[in-house]
């Protein structure tokens, strides 16, 4: 599965939905906040932050 990711430019970490993400897109498109996980990581953690490690993944830090 890895493999069709890679080519497909598909990263397992910058491309998963997220809280983080979600709630940057409502505040852009003016939307009132979703409830936020009862996880604190879940509600924290923002892939955008994470280094995937992958050399080939566009969102690479």
């Amino acid at each position: 599965m890895s493999l069709l990711r890679r080519i497909a430019g598909r990263c397992e970490t910058h491309d998963r939905s997220s809280y983080a993400k979600t709630r940057r897109l409502e505040d852009e498109l003016g939307l009132e906040p979703s409830r936020p996980p009862d996880s604190f990581t879940d509600t924290y953690g923002d892939p955008d932050l994470i280094d995937c490690g992958n050399s080939w993944c566009r969102n690479g830090r």
